[in-house]
This record gives structure tokens, sequence and C-alpha cells, in this order.
């Protein structure tokens, strides 16, 4: 039986706003990146779906810890749910 776990990226006050918030520093990214790497897929809702579509292309401005986030997100799509 697979494990089932339940995460939600947001502030103590219940805000969520990653164009404000920025990228996370890299101690932090590299733990998301470990956390993908583990998964057999994931259920979005609508709005985080359209915004982790962002990582579907590779994009010329993007460093090694992006290339790296990238490729450990491309094989969790194929589990991927939208859910509206």
């Amino acid at each position: 039986m697979a494990k089932l776990a339940y995460e939600l990226n947001q502030s103590l006050d219940g805000y969520v706003d990653h164009q404000k918030l920025g990228p996370p520093r890299p101690e932090l990214f590299h733990h998301f990146i470990g956390l993908l790497r583990g998964l057999s897929g994931m259920v979005y809702g609508r709005g985080m779906y359209e915004v982790m579509k962002y990582w579907d292309d590779d994009r010329p401005d993007w460093d090694a810890g992006d290339h790296e986030f990238a490729a450990a997100w491309g094989p969790n799509r194929n589990g991927l749910c939208r859910v509206s």
C-alpha cells in the first residue's frame, strides 16, 4: 500500500504569494528537490497546477539548482492530478 502525504506551503497567517516570496534559500530549495525525488505523484488544485507548469519549460535564465528542480519535477508530472 502506498503512503499518502499532505503538504501545504503557506505563511503562518495562511497567505501564499509565490511572486512576492521570491526564490527559496539554496538549502530549502535542495530540501524540496529531495522531497520531489521521493514522490510517485502529486495532487494540485487548479491554481497551484498553473503555477507549477512553470517548471515544464527549460528557461535560459535558470541556474543549476533550477535545472535540478525541473529534472526532479518532470517525472512527477506523470502522476499529477489537477483538481478544479
